[in-house]
């Protein structure tokens, strides 16, 4: 073997030895465990218990402290706060109608019947509102990382624009 190679393998040999003497690691996901939810088991619990009429969620799958989680969100009519989440999530209305839109976006919101699906962005960038507009709405979220809710304000939002 020349000389430059025998070098080159020694120095890559170097580096994966010492990765692990100085702990250089990267993030790996956790492995997460079989799950089997009949219909009509999942448990839900408010959000706010100071809102008993207010949003459930349904914890399926996952840690929603720090993610991946995937859940089923339940809502009374009405419209939620604009707000954004620090994590990307993807959404399927499972029940009723709802509507989806970014801010200033009020007007062109279409309401969404069972089986639509959205994708929002997660962070300050990604500010959204959400609107039941059935007696109650169930939504399917997968998030690529933990669970909040962040408000801001109308101008707040137009701020981050």
């Amino acid at each position: 073997m020349p000389n430059h190679w025998k070098r080159t393998a020694f120095a890559i040999s170097a580096l994966v030895a010492l990765s692990g003497v100085v702990g250089v690691s990267y993030a790996k996901p956790s492995k997460l465990s079989y799950v089997m939810i009949p219909s009509g088991s999942a448990s839900f619990a408010l959000l706010d218990p100071k809102t008993p009429q207010g949003l459930q969620q349904a914890i399926l799958s996952g840690d929603p402290k720090v993610g991946p989680v995937a859940f089923i969100m339940k809502f009374p009519r009405g419209r939620l706060p604009l707000h954004f989440h620090s994590s990307d999530y993807y959404g399927w209305v499972v029940e009723g109608k709802m509507k989806h839109w970014l801010p200033g976006k009020e007007a062109e919101a279409l309401e969404n019947p069972p089986g639509s699906f959205w994708y929002q962005p997660g962070g300050a960038t990604g500010v959204h509102d959400d609107e039941c507009m059935s007696d109650s709405c169930q939504l399917y979220v997968i998030m690529t990382g933990k669970f909040d809710a962040v408000p801001v304000t109308f101008a707040q939002a137009n701020e981050k624009k």
